[in-house]
């Protein structure tokens, strides 16, 4: 009897043991960890619009669109002196946020792998090479190599490295999109935001951050410029604006631009990449650049598309750190803040404008600048116009309108009497409040031969010592904490960490005349 009796325990004791093993508790089949690819794609995507706003938040300013209201008033944007920043939203955004929901190991890559979906495979690499490529920018070193793994302190690779494993992704992604398994689960206007499932439309847009990034390294590389001009190219053949829409009305946060008036901010923003644009001035830069004749007080048609008019009806321009500070001696006696032009509601700026990952106008402002310096003049003021124009038609300007300055003394007529700085300055405008202008100005040392109207801020602090802000510093809350080695072997905890130029800005030809 007790032999019987411990047989049944043991019996009992690898019955339960065996269903231990088959049952696991961290698995809900109501709620699963990992959502198939169809359903991670849109919020990847919105997480991308929401990444590329939190480097913009920043880069307005340091591509002197924008100042503060009071002046003097924003160590980041005024004094240029991040050293007391807490977080860094935009690092969070790139690898928790966009990158992480990609190629972690719950990612999109491996879940459409698992599934046969190499149609998400390949989108999602083309994504996440683009969003590598906008942090390195603003960031620099980064990690890439051992992302995603599970090392916990990840060596920083160079950006040289970075860039080099973007273009891969670029290829890997292109490749799966050009050989899609029939098996695969379709791609829709559902599950796909940006082009509705359209692989063509993906393959361009690929080919079109190829050529951003070759344009990045276009002045110090074996033919850089030919190269590019073929990569340009080769996306202007089937381009289509990528470009996130958010819906005409919606009630949820979640689904307003971040530009928009509204200002959302949630518990899940972060306070450094808020909207701060009621607190905000359009600089003297931005107003000169959209000033056609002073004495007429005639505008560049885009200006009221860009903005609204202020209470008063004037658009004035205000020093960049300065604003309406007591200090500011050229603006007229008794001026306020509704004397500028209103920055919200414009073509990007409303809480349902499209937020832009690449436009068409960038190609051809890229294919202008890659003509020049090839010194085929002619076909480059042909780029050049093309980018203006596409840009008005796209803002809604008139046609007559339209018509008209493309015929004033602000678009350039002949070839030979095109600069540098025209197209440099157009394309400033044409891409309005995005980041990737503060990578122009970086590659070209913000120099006055390709941004006639800059100058060195009035506040930014004496000991920067007359230099330019070049980056981003990571983020104080998990890098200074968790990666100090790597910090330190970069010297990133260097009070003037900002002003270090990134790889492409430190080797470029373009910084003087």
């Amino acid at each position: 009897m007790k032999r019987l009796v411990k047989i049944i325990c043991t019996l009992l004791g690898i019955i339960a043991i065996t269903s231990c093993n088959d049952l696991d508790l961290n698995y809900n089949p109501v709620q699963p960890v990992t959502a198939p690819s169809p359903l991670r794609l849109p919020a990847i995507q919105a997480n991308l619009a929401y990444s590329l706003y939190s480097q913009a938040r920043f880069a307005s300013f340091h591509s002197y669109y924008l100042t503060t209201r009071t002046g003097n008033s924003n160590a980041q944007t005024d004094t240029w002196n991040y050293n007391n920043i807490t977080r860094m939203g935009a690092w969070r955004w790139h690898y928790f946020d966009v990158s992480a929901n990609i190629a972690s190991k719950d990612g999109i890559l491996i879940r459409a792998e698992q599934d046969g979906d190499n149609n998400y495979t390949g989108v999602g690499k083309i994504l996440l090479a683009f969003s590598f490529l906008t942090a390195t920018d603003v960031f620099g070193d980064m990690p890439f190599s051992e992302a995603f793994t599970d090392i916990m302190n990840p060596v920083y690779d160079s950006q040289e490295t970075v860039y080099q494993g973007v273009e891969r992704l670029l290829d890997e992604g292109i490749n799966e999109l050009r050989n899609v398994n029939p098996t695969a689960r379709s791609m829709n206007a559902s599950s796909d935001l940006i082009y509705a499932g359209d692989y063509n439309k993906w393959i361009s847009f690929a080919e079109a951050v190829r050529a951003r990034l070759k344009l990045h390294t276009a002045s110090f590389t074996a033919n850089g410029y030919t190269d590019l001009l073929a990569s340009v190219n080769t996306a202007l053949a089937g381009f289509e604006d990528a470009m996130f829409r958010y819906p005409e009305e919606s009630s949820s946060l979640w689904e307003k631009n971040l530009w928009g008036e509204t200002r959302p901010n949630p518990e899940w923003q972060f306070a450094d990449i808020r909207n701060d644009l009621a607190n905000t001035l359009p600089t003297d830069v931005l107003m000169n650049a959209l000033t056609v004749d002073e004495a007429t007080n005639t505008f560049d048609p885009r200006l009221y598309k860009l903005t609204t008019p202020g209470a008063n009806n004037k658009y004035l321009g205000a020093q960049m750190s300065v604003g309406l500070h007591s200090s500011n001696t050229n603006l007229p006696s008794g001026t306020t803040y509704q004397d500028f032009a209103n920055l919200y509601n414009g073509y990007w700026t409303a809480d349902n404008s499209p937020y832009p990952y690449m436009i068409k106008e960038e190609l051809y402002f890229m294919k202008a600048e890659a003509l020049f310096y090839l010194e085929r003049y002619g076909e480059a003021l042909i780029a050049y116009q093309q980018g203006i124009e596409h840009n008005c038609q796209r803002l809604g300007v008139e046609p007559g309108l339209i018509t008209n300055f493309m015929g004033s003394a602000k678009v350039v007529q002949s070839a030979e009497n095109l600069k540098i700085s025209d197209i440099m300055m157009q394309k400033w405008l044409a891409l309005y409040l995005q980041a990737e202008t503060w990578v122009d100005m970086r590659r070209y040392g913000y120099g006055t031969h390709a941004y006639p109207d800059l100058y060195y801020p009035r506040f930014a602090l004496a000991e920067w010592g007359g230099r330019y802000i070049q980056r981003f510093i990571y983020d104080p809350q998990t890098e200074y904490v968790y990666n100090p080695k790597e910090i330190a072997r970069l010297g990133a905890g260097a009070r003037d960490w900002a002003f270090k130029e990134v790889w492409w800005a430190e080797k470029s030809t373009l910084k003087n005349p």
